[in-house]
């Protein structure tokens, strides 16, 4: 059962509630990327970007553009940590937590061609979002 914690408007907020306007928060900012903060296809790395995660912001938010776009997969290469993440098929973004505070990314691979790009924002995590894989 869902805890009331506050009233807005008249209105009684659960906590329930509050966590899924965060995630759909987040949803609707993963589709409202700038372009200026997108990784371009470069299967070889030539193309990289930093991506710097610094208090409060915990975690990095990728999508797969143009948004919305769930089909496909996208993988982006961590360059110094050497990790890759991949943006799973049917969801159109995924988060990583607690990634390196400075780190140079490429977007490294895709099984569908229509997708363009890979958006990219430092956030603060709020749990519940899609994990990269």
């Amino acid at each position: 059962m869902l805890r009331n914690i506050s009233k807005f408007a008249g209105q009684t907020v659960c906590r329930g509630k509050i966590a899924a306007l965060a995630i759909a928060t987040l949803s609707l900012l993963a589709t409202a990327l700038p372009a200026t903060a997108q990784l371009a296809f470069s299967p070889d790395c030539r193309n990289h970007q930093p991506i710097a995660v610094a208090p409060p912001q915990d975690a990095i938010l990728f999508t797969k553009q143009p948004a919305p776009h769930p089909n496909g997969t996208a993988s982006v290469f961590a360059i110094n940590n050497l990790d890759t993440y991949v943006i799973p098929a049917g969801s159109n973004s995924c988060v990583v937590a607690a990634p390196h505070a400075n780190d140079d990314y490429c977007f490294i691979a895709r099984n569908d061609n229509t997708i363009d790009g890979v958006g990219f924002a430092a956030i603060r995590n709020p749990g519940g979002l899609t994990a990269c894989q």
